[in-house]
């Protein structure tokens, strides 16, 4: 499978603007390009890091905060192996949709750059844009926000984009992502949610039941299905992780829980070992039977309740 990959960075100094930007146009040594291919990318918005400085000097207000965040830098690619395959037109796509997407975001005037990259490891779009609300505030916190915020960018550009046969990673992932710059070969997978066990799953099913007995699956039954089922949910994500060169951390998380739900089901199953199935039969009637003389227990508690209130009221 292959994953649609984004990143922001908060510029909140015209230095770190500017420093970037000598980064993007290739005006500072970059030891992960390949020189040869650097005629290939392609600057729009601004042809120059002197060109987009002078862009955001002019949509910058003139009366702002000391912290204010002055730019926010994207980073939009794709798992290394959708470029083998992805044909010219899908990849002008991409790069379409990318720019599109910030567009939608932030407005497309308040995009001062838009690069595609080809002379490294994967293309990738390097995009520069000024947080600027619609009244004329700089406000990084109104268009990246919290954790919630981010996690909903990422659900939207993966949609922006998932046409083209990519996929978003795994959401609501603990693993720390990599450094903007270190991005290319970072690939992210997983299934939305791990299965979750109620208690009534874990109770044997019933088979046959009739007026003179009732017929449970044996343990050993019990224990499988709970097993496949754990399994169908988390072995995608597992063997997702592992195959991603730069995700140990997501990996080692998943299996974390994985193994906690194995614990759980190990932990339900254990009153149960070594019963046969007329004693596990046994004793799930004994349960059953509990739990109504609790329940008449309870209902006669509160008759006797409101009866001796009533007396109360009548005295």
């Amino acid at each position: 499978m292959a994953y649609a990959i984004m990143r922001c960075k908060k510029l909140a100094s015209a230095g770190s603007v500017a420093s970037s930007l000598k980064h993007c146009y290739r005006d500072r040594e970059t030891p992960n390009a390949d020189m040869a291919r650097t005629p290939q990318n392609e600057h729009h918005g601004a042809k120059s890091t002197n060109e987009a400085m002078g862009k955001l000097r002019e949509l910058l207000p003139a009366k702002r905060r000391k912290d204010a965040v002055l730019a926010v830098e994207y980073l939009m690619t794709a798992s290394p192996e959708w470029w083998k395959t992805a044909t010219p037109q899908q990849q002008t796509e991409f790069f379409q949709q990318s720019k599109d997407w910030l567009a939608k975001k932030y407005g497309a005037d308040r995009i001062i750059v838009a690069t595609v990259h080809r002379d490294e490891t994967s293309p990738h779009l390097s995009a520069f844009v000024i947080p600027l609300t619609q009244d004329g505030r700089l406000s990084a916190k109104e268009f990246i926000g919290d954790r919630g915020q981010m996690t909903n960018d990422q659900t939207t550009y993966a949609k922006a984009v998932q046409h083209l046969g990519l996929e978003r990673g795994i959401k609501g992932s603990k693993a720390r992502h990599q450094s903007i710059r270190a991005h290319y070969a970072a690939i992210e997978r997983g299934e939305e949610s791990i299965v979750q066990l109620s208690v009534d799953e874990v109770q044997p099913k019933v088979l046959k039941k009739n007026f003179f007995a009732t017929t449970l699956e044996a343990p050993e039954t019990t224990a499988e299905r709970l097993n496949a089922k754990v399994r169908g949910s988390v072995e995608p994500i597992a063997k997702s992780a592992a195959t991603a060169r730069f995700d140990r951390a997501r990996a080692k998380e998943l299996q974390q829980v994985a193994t906690a739900q194995r614990a759980k089901i190990e932990r339900l199953q254990e009153p149960f070992k070594g019963l046969s199935k007329d004693q596990v039969a046994e004793v799930l009637e004994l349960a059953r039977q509990k739990q109504l003389a609790n329940r008449q227990a309870a209902q006669q508690r509160k008759r006797q309740v409101n009866r001796e209130g009533s007396r109360g009221m009548e005295r």
